[in-house]
């Protein structure tokens, strides 16, 4: 029988040559100033460790269906056989499915979350204001007193949600995550699908949110308070797939509605004469709440895009012939450079496709945003051509 899948092959070959280009410059740019720094002098601690690996995957916001899943690194299918044993052992295991089988810590991209789910819960509201002074010191007095990443640079000041998501601000998300504590985190979290089967029928890593159950089955105890906190922010020991980061993004693009992912869309018989199987989308949670509050992490998510004083998102995307909106996240592992991710979708009035990217020691999230502004390029201009690719039975090189 014939299988059709949901992945556009246009869009994949596009996202693969993204990604790759994105790391491959990277890594030539830290090479260099090592060798510069080797050769003339200077601190080796400033420079960047070298990228090991990535992934971006784009879904369809309507149906949960991904249009693109890319690793990297990745190999060449045609000659995958006869160069197996040289592929198993090349470095940063191109084998491993980093868009399926990896899981990251969110970082930033998590504070929408955090945000519906204390909307939802009604710890704030729209209106509430919440003032950063670049230090949370509520429990100051047992020395815990987290910054916000602003610290030093100046203040946030008085920010609601939609500049909180928009600033980015810690100070704001470590407040409402201490309103929330890490149960009602892990409610919404669920519901948006992170840490949950997406419901590909291939191999996936689910991930791991931080929970009471997940602690005391590895340290014997709760989560503590300064703990839950940080999972607010998308740290402590919360780790999620590029796949499911790209479904929560879908599903705040979709207003809380969650969709599968499998990448079976039909079957045809093998003379083409009968429709053996047509898949229909199939909800798998959804987070049911007002709609200003949807409407209010949307607006600060478009700002992170529309506000030049918020980062380099907006220089990304300023003559992009659509709107989106988006979320950057720099992941703290407690080594020398951070994970990056980043997660957006568009178009930012009706959206159509989320876009999640994640790179490893890619430093800041807000350099991802040129992988996704690459793929969004991509599939607004072949959306709705007629063009055809690559011919049935040839592969990808």
């Amino acid at each position: 029988n014939h299988v059709y899948l949901t992945i556009d092959i246009g869009l994949q070959e596009a996202a693969e040559n993204a990604l790759s280009s994105y790391i491959t410059s990277q890594n030539a740019e830290r090479t260099a100033e090592r060798e510069e720094i080797e050769q003339y002098g200077g601190d080796e601690s400033d420079i960047k460790q070298l990228i090991t690996g990535g992934a971006a995957v784009a879904v369809d916001v309507k149906t949960g269906e991904p249009l693109a899943i890319a690793s990297w690194p990745t190999y060449d299918l045609s000659n995958f056989l006869a160069d197996y044993s040289e592929i198993a052992a090349a470095e940063n295991d191109p084998l491993y499915n980093r868009a399926l089988q990896a899981s990251y810590a969110p970082g930033s991209t998590f504070k929408p979350c955090t945000a519906i789910a204390g909307l939802a819960e009604h710890k704030i509201d729209t209106s509430t204001i919440i003032k950063c002074e670049g230090v949370y010191d509520k429990y100051a007095d047992i020395g815990y007193a987290p910054r916000c990443w602003i610290y030093g640079k100046g203040l946030h000041g008085d920010l609601d949600v939609v500049g909180a998501i928009t600033n980015s601000c810690n100070i704001f998300f470590y407040t409402l995550g201490d309103y929330l504590q890490i149960s009602l985190m892990a409610k919404y979290a669920a519901a948006f699908g992170l840490g949950e089967s997406t419901g590909i029928e291939l191999s996936e890593d689910t991930g791991v949110m931080t929970t009471d159950a997940y602690f005391q089955e590895k340290y014997g105890r709760d989560v503590y308070a300064g703990e839950a906190i940080q999972a607010a922010i998308g740290q402590a020991e919360s780790h999620f797939t590029p796949l499911q980061l790209a479904e929560y993004c879908a599903a705040i693009a979709n207003n809380g509605t969650r969709h599968s992912a499998s990448i079976l869309k039909s079957v045809l018989s093998y003379d083409f004469s009968r429709t053996l199987f047509e898949r229909l989308p199939e909800v798998l949670s959804s987070v049911e709440t007002e709609q200003e509050y949807f409407d209010a992490v949307h607006a600060g998510m478009r700002g992170v895009v529309t506000d030049p004083m918020a980062g380099s998102v907006y220089f990304v995307f300023a003559d992009a012939p659509y709107s989106c909106a988006a979320k950057t996240g720099t992941a703290q592992t407690g080594k020398n450079t951070d994970d990056a991710m980043f997660i957006c979708y568009a178009p930012y009035e009706d959206p159509e496709i989320a876009v999640a990217v994640a790179v490893e020691k890619g430093s800041a999230g807000a350099s991802l945003a040129v992988i996704a502004r690459s793929v969004l390029d991509y599939y607004f201009a072949f959306r709705d051509s007629s063009v055809a690719l690559e011919a049935e039975g040839t592969l990808l090189k």
